[in-house]
């Protein structure tokens, strides 16, 4: 269940430190109806429906995925399934933090470890899944999900360098992904399973698209941490100039204090005479008696 703050929804007070809110940002293509329609059902939710209840179902809409993509072995009908499952997975695993925005019970540590925890375990079913049916072989599976992999490492790392969560890029996001799957089960399900020899052996539609993707990724990750870099490079520049300023003006200003007060007692001496220490007083002990 993802509870953090998302740009344009109204600050929420939590009892956890303010150091641990991060920006939402989501602008997937879908994004802004996707939020509209997320907002309209959680406003409807029972309330004994809990977004812990929605995170475990979005769990098991990614395991049923998964099976059911395993299931196509024996008939090409379980692709409908397996869309089913991602439709429950995106009902599930949207609405948890949606649900708990609405109605302001936001966790968002125990939200963002539990919502990613989930989400690690419904990527592998769904991939796993999808390696083991007739449609994609093991090895491009697996490929697609170090490309999925990649983008949210980067994601995590930037959340914690700058404080800013992003789901999406160049507007894809999990909903996005989704849609992708469920048109392609639906090709399958119309065309069948389309296959072109490489040298990597025969391959179909979605394999070719696995290693497009990988490719995709890979290079934008690159692209990506090369111009943050840069940008948090500028920002600590700028943050250590003020203080290489400030060390030269701090010593003048001593400096400027130390001739004032030498130049005031030297006033003082000259019109009232030299200050003298006063005698310390020898300490009484009794002895002079």
């Amino acid at each position: 269940m993802i509870e953090q703050q998302e740009v344009g929804d109204p600050p929420a007070v939590h009892a956890e430190p303010r150091g641990a809110a991060v920006s939402r940002v989501h602008r997937s293509w879908l994004a802004a109806r996707e939020r509209a329609l997320l907002t309209h059902l959680a406003a409807r939710m029972p309330r004994a429906i809990t977004p812990d209840h929605l995170t475990i179902l979005g769990l098991c809409g990614a395991l049923l995925c998964g099976v059911s993509y395993a299931m196509t072995a024996f008939s090409p009908r379980f692709l409908l399934l397996a869309s089913f499952g991602l439709l429950i997975n995106w009902f599930g695993d949207s609405l948890d933090g949606s649900l708990a925005r609405y109605r302001a019970i936001e966790r968002p540590q125990y939200g963002f470890f539990i919502d990613h925890t989930t989400d690690l375990l419904a990527q592998l079913c769904i991939f796993f899944g999808l390696g083991a049916s007739p449609y994609m072989r093991f090895d491009m599976a697996c490929v697609m999900l170090l490309s999925y992999w990649m983008a949210s490492l980067y994601t995590f790392i930037r959340a914690v360098a700058v404080r800013v969560f992003q789901i999406s890029y160049f507007g894809i996001g999990p909903t996005e992904i989704r849609l992708g799957l469920i048109t392609y089960n639906l090709l399958l399900l119309t065309v069948g399973s389309l296959t072109v020899a490489t040298p990597l052996g025969r391959l179909s539609l979605i394999d070719v698209s696995g290693i497009v993707i990988f490719t995709a990724v890979f290079l934008s990750l690159l692209l990506m941490v090369k111009n943050e870099g840069r940008r948090l490079a500028a920002i600590a520049a700028l943050g250590e100039r003020p203080a290489l300023l400030a060390a030269p003006a701090a010593r003048a200003s001593a400096a400027l204090t130390s001739v004032a007060l030498a130049t005031s007692e030297l006033a003082t001496s000259a019109l009232h005479g030299p200050i003298l220490p006063t005698p310390a007083m020898p300490f009484d002990s009794g002895a002079a008696n």
